[in-house]
């Protein structure tokens, strides 16, 4: 339980609870590149054990949720101790000036003002506040893709109902490989009417990489604001706002970056604050301020916390060696597979289009009945994609996959294209 001393000093906006990374990853990163360093598996064995993962299963779904390394956890589970044994005003007095700090570290990881982020619970409350905020009166347009995540495209399906807007899908070749043809498709849907252009950074179905920055430019050559789903990017490959230029950011820190469940952060460029409505209404005073889009009432305030834990556990390994031992981690399991008879890849193989995330089918192989049987028989977990563009399993190991695990999931892929999936 918190003595006294320590909610004093709390109370001087120190930490409540020092920070519990060191036990787990006691040495730096050895010397080396990232991509050496991506296949030092002595070094990748001490960042597994800070996991407290179940290995009786093998999770190839981590572009679902990651798993939350130890640290975290005890973060989370301090300060919620704390939170329990003192009154709510008083847990919010001492608990939000470390709410602020938290900011500060995403908008230095991200690369913006902190006056600029707006902490969230997922990427699809960060989405749908530009996405609902936005005025959009009858007949404006929205130009996006066939391949964004269903409930965004959920979200316009309502403005269509409600407002009357219109929604422009631009085809996605599978895989995507040349940046000209797609602006050019986009140049092709901007009319005088386009109030917006969506788009992802990563597609969640096959994890292609589109070309953001180039799009954000494009906007900006019309007038026209970018609004980003980066759910599957931050955390997981290296960049900032300076390589994207858009003005609206919304992603999940229970992803790449392994943060509590239920977080997340959106960016709103300054010029913008003032003029997109937030989900739920805010004091007056709030109009300019980011803060504005985290008015949503009571809620625990112990995983936000946590987040700087998960913040220091991504910047001890540092995210060119992350992004090269997940990119590595692909590469194994598709150097195996890929050569194979009836396997066919929807995602490209060029760094500059894709990362860890891809997306294979067997020919003649239903993807769900597969995801069925790698489950209920072996203990794998995948996630299975049915789209008119793309049918398959995507595959997205983690930093705490092993390659025995990798091994073991190839090894059931071979006997399933050569025997089929049992009845």
């Amino acid at each position: 339980m918190p003595t006294r001393r320590h909610f004093l000093g709390h109370l001087g906006m120190a930490p409540l609870f020092p920070s519990l990374i060191e036990p787990f990853t006691q040495a730096a990163p050895p010397e080396g590149d990232p991509d050496s360093i991506a296949r030092n598996e002595s070094y990748w064995r001490e960042i597994q054990s800070a996991f407290t993962v179940d290995r009786s299963l093998i999770h190839l779904n981590n572009g679902g949720v990651c798993p939350t390394p130890q640290c975290v956890q005890r973060v989370i589970e301090d300060h919620q101790s704390y939170a329990y044994n003192v009154p709510f005003y008083m847990h919010r007095r001492t608990l939000k000036p470390q709410w602020e700090r938290v900011r500060k570290g995403i908008a230095h990881a991200f690369g913006c003002s902190s006056e600029e982020i707006a902490l969230t619970r997922n990427t699809s409350e960060g989405m749908e506040t530009c996405q609902m905020g936005i005025d959009l009166e009858a007949g404006d347009e929205i130009v996006t893709t066939d391949q964004d995540y269903p409930r965004m495209l959920n979200t316009w399906n309502q403005r269509i109902q409600r407002d009357r807007i219109a929604l422009k899908q631009i085809p996605l070749p599978v895989p995507m490989e040349n940046t000209e043809s797609l602006l050019d498709a986009f140049r092709a849907h901007i009319t005088p009417r386009t109030r917006l252009i969506m788009v992802c950074h990563m597609v969640d179905l096959t994890g292609q990489l589109l070309p953001v920055k180039e799009i954000a430019m494009l906007g900006k050559e019309h007038g026209i604001p970018v609004l980003v789903d980066g759910a599957q990017t931050f955390g997981q490959i290296d960049f900032t706002y300076e390589d994207l230029q858009c003005d609206f950011f919304a992603t999940s820190l229970h992803k790449w970056l392994m943060g509590p469940p239920g977080t997340g952060f959106l960016f709103v460029k300054q010029p913008h604050i003032s003029s997109l409505w937030p989900l739920m209404p805010a004091e007056e005073e709030l109009k300019a301020d980011i803060r504005k889009f985290e008015d949503v009432g009571t809620q625990s305030m112990s995983r936000f916390i946590a987040i700087s834990e998960a913040l220091a556990f991504h910047n001890r390994i540092g995210i060119a060696h992350k992004e090269a031992r997940l990119r590595y981690l692909r590469q194994c399991w598709q150097d195996e597979l890929i050569p194979l008879d009836r396997i066919r890849l929807h995602t490209s193989t060029h760094s500059a289009f894709s990362a860890s995330l891809a997306t294979f089918e067997i020919e003649g192989i239903d993807s769900t009945l597969l995801r069925d049987y790698l489950w209920n028989t072996h203990r794998i977990v995948v996630r299975p994609i049915n789209h008119p563009a793309v049918q398959g399993i995507r595959v997205s190991p983690g930093l705490q996959t092993t390659l025995r695990e990798l091994s073991q999931f190839t090894d059931v892929i071979k006997h399933v294209i050569q025997f089929g999936i049992p009845s």
